[in-house]
């Protein structure tokens, strides 16, 4: 789950009080914010193609088939709760007149997010994702990690021309990936060509196991520099 404005504390810090209130406070940050949720949101109009994770502990960045693009304002009736997502756009697609991840006969678009060490991914979100009027087709988007088999499919409930903002996502098992690949499979609406818009990407938390072990090294390397200085 993401961390909304409540992030987890390390605790039993007290015993360690003689080796330094501010060092301790500055390492215990460290692992806190390191083992907090984070969404990378694709439809903030100030998120470009690159940023970072867990205070810039790690680093990520997009690319495309094409042109990447997110100029596009977000245009349904309204905007889902829940997600992390601020909906200012309509997500990112590939092309420069054009804010949709496009699959025609001839061609497949697709984004690119490669991170600069493995993280967990939790959820994935699409916007503009619709159902033909007559419900014979179906528009779907699909995530790949690593260059493997796809990890999710999300296919489109909201039906097309209804106003809705085709928004689709799902919350899954944590699964480690270096680089995520983002289609869209041949199922149409009945507009155009099959497209959707790539609007967020869930990052889990640090196993607070291995929270703690860096707090623990950190501590040992603390206690190390104490005996140093009394020697």
């Amino acid at each position: 789950m993401w961390c909304n404005g409540e992030c987890r504390t390390w605790r039993g810090l007290r015993m360690f009080k003689k080796w330094g209130k501010g060092a301790l406070a500055a390492l215990a940050m460290a692992v806190a914010s390191s083992a907090n949720a984070y969404v990378i949101d694709f439809t903030d109009s100030s998120t470009g193609s690159s940023g970072t994770l867990f205070n810039g502990a790690i680093s990520w960045n997009m690319t495309a088939s094409g042109v990447l693009n997110n100029s596009q304002l977000f245009d349904g009736n309204s905007a889902p709760g829940g997600t992390g997502l601020s909906f200012e756009t309509d997500g990112y697609g590939v092309g420069a007149n054009d804010d949709e991840i496009t699959t025609t006969t001839r061609s497949q678009e697709w984004i690119e997010v490669t991170f600069s060490a493995p993280v967990l991914i939790d959820a994935i979100y699409f916007l503009d994702l619709f159902v033909a009027r007559d419900r014979s087709n179906y528009e779907v988007g699909q995530a790949s990690v690593d260059g493997g088999s796809p990890i999710i499919s999300l296919a489109a409930t909201a039906v097309a021309g209804s106003g809705a903002a085709g928004f689709v996502g799902a919350m899954f098992e944590p699964i480690y990936a270096t680089v995520i690949r983002f289609t869209v499979l041949s199922g149409n609406d009945g507009y155009g060509f099959a497209d959707g818009a790539l609007a967020g990407i869930g990052i889990a938390p640090i196993p607070l196991p291995a929270a703690g072990m860096l707090l623990l090294g950190g501590l040992g390397g603390l206690a190390m520099v104490r005996r140093r200085k009394k020697a």
